[in-house]
């Protein structure tokens, strides 16, 4: 590899040869923004996307009501920009599914809509009613709340399990290999024990056991999933450490006197990423 060209190039310019990786990092990249701004694009703005109207449930995509916005009796704050782009905005008004309405002076009477073939009669004080038209792109869950907007922000949490545990599962897992591979004996025979106990129960299983001794929580998901995940990426590393670690280079850095620890962090695993010149070492 020529001096102008460093490594991070080199890797983009593989990237962008391969089509369906390109493919697959402007899905994630989509993904990432949509998550971030998920309370500005979903219809239901409420904290998770939790408004619920219990009359229109279990409705099918494309589902379109009118509905009356009864401003509710507490004062709801107005949340700021970065507030709402990460918590989302409570609503201000209760909405009540409509058949049909008629204004006689300050009195709305509404046919409220119960379910597909009954209405309720009732009357509502005020002077300009607030009359607007929903329509349910993705339908209804069985407590009336937007699956599209549930959608939206359920992304978040779905990128988070996904970063969050492969972060997890790297670091335990880099660790564990690395000192196996390189320390052998009794160490590697300890941790190979370990990653087969672990290897011999379900994952599905061991998520399960994991959270309930953790409690329920998004972070007890996170870590529960990582806990499971790392044993793969320790196998990967011990052998790649085993084979770099009889290399001269490694041996060049015991005859110095570097520590362990040092040889293990800045000569052994930045090899594992993979070889600038080819030759195996750096």
């Amino acid at each position: 590899m020529s001096d102008s060209s460093s490594f991070s190039q080199q890797a983009w310019r593989r990237l962008k040869r391969n089509k369906g990786a390109m493919g697959g990092l402007i899905v994630i990249g989509l993904a990432i923004l949509t998550g971030i701004f998920a309370y500005f694009m979903a219809p239901d703005h409420s904290p998770y996307a939790n408004e619920m109207v219990l009359e229109v449930s279990g409705q099918k995509p494309g589902f379109r009501i009118k509905m009356l916005a009864v401003s509710k009796p507490q004062t709801v704050e107005r949340a700021g920009f970065f507030n709402r782009m990460l918590y989302g905005q409570a609503s201000q008004y209760t909405f009540i599914p409509l058949r049909s309405y008629t204004v006689q002076g300050d009195t709305v009477i509404i046919q409220k809509y119960v379910d597909e073939a009954t209405t309720a009669e009732e009357r509502h004080m005020t002077a300009d009613p607030r009359i607007v038209e929903r329509t349910y792109w993705l339908g209804t869950d069985k407590f009336g709340r937007d699956i599209l907007s549930r959608l939206l922000v359920g992304i978040r949490v779905s990128l988070s399990v996904g970063c969050i545990a492969v972060v997890i599962s790297l670091s335990i897992g880099i660790f564990l290999g690395a000192v196996a591979g390189y320390f052998r004996g009794w160490v590697d025979e300890l941790i190979m024990w370990l990653i087969n106990v672990i290897w011999s129960v379900p994952t599905l299983l061991l998520v399960f056991a994991i959270t309930l001794a953790l409690g329920k929580g998004f972070w007890q998901v996170f870590i529960a999933v990582g806990l499971t995940m790392w044993v793969s990426v320790a196998r990967i590393i011990r052998g790649q450490v085993l084979g770099l670690r009889e290399l001269q280079f490694v041996e060049a850095t015991r005859a110095l006197g570097y520590s362990h620890l040092r040889t293990i962090l800045k000569h052994i695993l930045p090899n594992i990423l993979g070889a600038r010149d080819g030759s195996g070492c750096q």
